[in-house]
């Protein structure tokens, strides 16, 4: 019921301007992270921070918009960039990305507890697994982009685990530093916009 209730809630939050002008600011962010924030080993293996900016809308705006927001971000990130086909796949699992973003980090309280530390673990270490570990790698060989002839998808869900381990490490370390002031900031903002009004 809780989870049911925070998708509603994340719903209303499409009816504030506010909200709509931040996710377009965060998807711009997303895919400038993307296109020139990333660290490439090898072919396709690359390690980016445009993450970063999905966590911010899920933590702000919850699952409903943290899914549209990771759509929205593939397809704009591929009309800036278009290399090779649309694959309407890999925006499925960006979107997934947000709200798995949303559904831990909606409500996010930016104080000095473990237990806020631990929601920003799981919630990347769920997308690390599930959606870059898993579906993309699976999406990328079902589609002929990575895999040589007779390469099973295991074998490359295996050569992939270290790179998605050290991006990991790395998130344990940066999501914090970021979310936990922009969620500060944007307190004050509401707080400050309430006062005016």
């Amino acid at each position: 019921m809780a989870v049911l209730n925070s998708f509603k809630r994340s719903l209303n939050e499409l009816r504030s301007i506010r909200c709509l002008a931040a996710v377009g600011v965060f998807i711009a962010v997303f895919v400038v992270l993307d296109g020139f924030g990333s660290i490439r080993i090898g072919d396709f293996l690359k390690i980016n921070f445009a993450y970063l900016a999905l966590a911010v809308i899920g933590m702000l705006f919850g699952p409903s918009v943290g899914a549209l927001a990771g759509f929205a971000c593939d397809l704009v990130g591929y009309m800036v960039n278009p290399v090779g086909g649309f694959i309407p796949w890999l925006a499925l699992i960006t979107s997934l990305e947000g709200m798995i973003y949303g559904l831990f980090l909606y409500g996010f309280v930016p104080d000095k507890s473990f237990k806020q530390y631990i929601k920003i673990f799981w919630a990347r270490l769920t997308v690390v697994v599930l959606c870059n570990l898993l579906l993309n790698t699976w999406a990328l060989y079902s589609f002929g982009f990575i895999g040589k002839a007779g390469e099973s998808l295991w074998a490359l869900i295996y050569a992939r685990i270290g790179t998605n381990a050290v991006g990991l490490a790395a998130a344990v370390l940066l999501m914090p530093a970021v979310l936990v002031p922009v969620k500060i900031a944007y307190r004050r903002f509401l707080g400050n916009g309430r006062s005016h009004s």
